[in-house]
């Protein structure tokens, strides 16, 4: 396991699974309208070129996540615009909903709060929470900057990258001779070298803002076979190596990040059972 983000919803403390998914009435697969908040939307195959609001959004099971949601004065050129500065993310909606809005501050006020709401994994202002787990696990939440657990909202952060060099190959030790994870390890990783720079370039990333690492971290662990017990493990053994060596506020919010990741690859690998099938082990979410 490498690394990307668990996703708390509006009011949500980081780590819990809320019952949400119902709440946030997502519009069904399919539908060519659709209500994002109170606010109708309707689908179309482009956009059109006059003022108003769009929505991209990802298919997962049976209902359509909000991706990204966006405003323009022209609603063709805003949303080409995003489509060409996010071409690997653009590539994953399956559905535009537009909306036409003349006035710029209700554009404003109703992205606001459609934002606020939906929590869209690209978006950044406006944002109240990371954004839910079954679409963050396929695509990456930009929101990086939500407390972690335990720690102090304002509080300094301490790293270096030889810490997070250390952390990296520390970790790893610990879980190539997991009973659990090492097998694990032993099949996908070829070259430890090249795997632990990687893996450091996206801590370099999470804890110090550097742009190293620009890969999506869940599409790597699709093959792997992994199941839930796999999770528990990265989780444990990365809490504890994590503890160690590195200062406590840093410590909180890597631990942060891998409980995130871990909710998030688990929504995307393990989907909830939507025919209410028993015995999977799965706990249905509508």
């Amino acid at each position: 396991m490498t690394a990307s983000a668990p996703l708390p919803s509006a009011g949500q403390k980081a780590g819990s699974r809320p019952d949400m998914i119902s709440a946030l009435k997502l519009p069904a697969a399919g539908a060519g309208t659709a209500d994002f908040g109170g606010y109708a939307f309707v689908a179309v195959d482009a956009a059109p070129g006059r003022p108003g609001l769009f929505i991209l959004t990802k298919r997962v099971g049976a209902s359509l996540y909000p991706v990204y949601a966006g405003e323009g004065a022209d609603l063709a050129e805003a949303v080409a615009a995003f489509r060409a500065a996010n071409p690997d993310e653009a590539a994953l909606v399956d559905t535009l909903f537009v909306m036409e809005r003349s006035l710029a501050r209700v554009r404003a006020h109703t992205l606001s709060d459609i934002v606020g709401r939906f929590n869209p994994p690209l978006n950044v202002e406006n944002r109240t929470a990371q954004a839910a787990p079954e679409i963050a696990a396929l695509v990456a939440d930009r929101a990086e900057g939500f407390p972690g657990h335990g720690e102090q909202p304002g509080a300094d952060m301490t790293v270096s990258e030889d810490d997070l060099m250390r952390l990296v190959k520390t970790f790893y030790s610990k879980a190539s001779a997991d009973p659990v994870l090492g097998p694990v390890f032993a099949r996908a990783i070829p070259d430890w070298e090249g795997h632990y720079q990687i893996v450091q370039n996206f801590w370099s990333r999470t804890l110090l803002g550097t742009t190293r690492y620009s890969g999506i971290p869940f599409a790597a662990h699709i093959p792997l076979q992994l199941k839930p017990e796999h999770f528990v493990r990265w989780v444990a053994l990365f809490k504890d190596t994590a503890s160690h060596v590195l200062e406590p506020v840093a410590a909180a919010r890597a631990i942060a990040k891998v409980e995130h990741m871990s909710t998030c690859f688990q929504a995307g690998l393990f989907p909830p059972d939507l025919a209410g099938t028993a015995g999977t082990g799965h706990p249905r979410r509508d």
